[in-house]
């Protein structure tokens, strides 16, 4: 996990999106792909390379957001639109900077893909 998480890392650091993972090589394992996949998205990769058709489904699922998080990026977008830019506390008192609001912002983004 140290060397995938370093790639997460260095891509943000220098100022790039998110790194894809890269490829899960038995495609006819689903059920580690969408594990491997949930792993990946927690370290910080942005979607992941395939090899196979039949693999892009669970790679959609597992790296476009949940209604939960939509609903809370679009929490924080609006309460960056009330309030203006800078820090602001949510009215759950969750603070809010400038990197929330990216990541609301790439949220939102993703989920617009959805559609």
């Amino acid at each position: 996990a140290w060397p995938r998480s370093r790639a997460v890392v260095a891509a943000r650091a220098a100022g790039l999106a998110p790194p894809p993972q890269s490829v899960y090589p038995d495609v006819a394992d689903a059920e580690g792909l969408a594990r491997s996949c949930a792993e990946g998205r927690s370290l910080g990769f942005l979607g992941r390379t395939a090899i196979h058709p039949c693999q892009l489904d669970a790679i959609v699922r597992a790296y476009l957001p949940t209604r939960e998080e939509i609903e809370a990026a679009e929490e924080v977008m609006a309460a960056t639109a009330a309030n203006g830019t800078g820090a602001l506390a949510l009215p759950d008192g969750r603070f809010v900077d400038a990197a929330i609001v990216a990541g609301a912002r790439r949220t939102l983004a993703l989920a617009r893909r959805r559609r």
